[in-house]
């Protein structure tokens, strides 16, 4: 009885490698062999003609969007804003680099400052608000950013959407915006420089959102 125990454990011993071996082999040919889902975009990850997420010019969490044929948007991430908006050379990329790029062409709006996002609420001093990065989307036509901007327990979440097409005549390049969760008397200051630079359909500058709809914003 005794041995019979022991010639099993040690047949145990020998097949386990071979078992092993075939679970693995089974669990990659699932990996590689199943077809991606159909809601998944073709080109996945992210085609890099249109965005690139690797550093841009130095700065580690960035990533940058392709608008039309020759306009680039560089946004830091950490500050929810374009650190820079650039037209490639004609003919080129407007990048060069591999897993670190660099803008390649004229610039049109940089922003190297400190400024952020600001709470303001009615009759109270503005308060600064810290970021957090929530991801990027590629969609038919656009590509949708998304932060959360926190304050306390205040929780704001941001959405930009930088259209894939051309901005239009007379327009460097576009974005919209739209900010969830404000109450009816408050409002969201942009960082400083980027609502400065940035105009409303009106032509004004881009300094304040509120309520919960879509704002298109232009560089001119």
């Amino acid at each position: 009885m005794i041995l019979t125990k022991i010639n099993d454990i040690r047949r145990d011993q020998q097949t386990y490698p071979l078992k092993r071996i075939l679970v693995i082999t089974v669990m990659l040919f699932c990996f590689w062999g199943i077809p991606a889902a159909e809601g998944q975009t073709k080109g996945l990850p992210f085609d890099r003609g249109v965005i690139n997420r690797y550093s841009l010019d130095g700065l580690p969490r960035s990533i940058s969007i392709r608008q039309g044929r020759s306009i680039w948007l560089g946004y830091d991430l950490e500050r929810a804003t374009p650190r820079k908006v650039w037209r490639a050379p004609k003919g080129k990329s407007g990048l060069a680099g591999s897993l670190t790029t660099r803008s390649v062409g004229t610039a049109l709006f940089e922003d190297k400052s400190d400024d952020g996002w600001k709470l303001q609420q009615s009759g109270k001093r503005s308060v600064p608000l810290r970021v957090r990065y929530l991801g990027c989307t590629q969609r038919e036509g656009y590509i949708e950013l998304s932060w959360e901007l926190r304050h306390e327990s205040r929780k704001l979440r941001l959405r930009e959407r930088v259209s894939t097409s051309g901005a239009g005549k007379g327009i460097v390049a576009s974005r919209a915006l739209q900010v969830e969760g404000l109450n009816q008397d408050e409002s969201l200051a942009l960082p400083a420089t980027a609502g400065a630079a940035w105009r409303t359909s009106a032509g004004k500058a881009a300094m304040l959102l509120a309520g919960d709809k879509w704002i298109r914003i232009d560089l001119p």
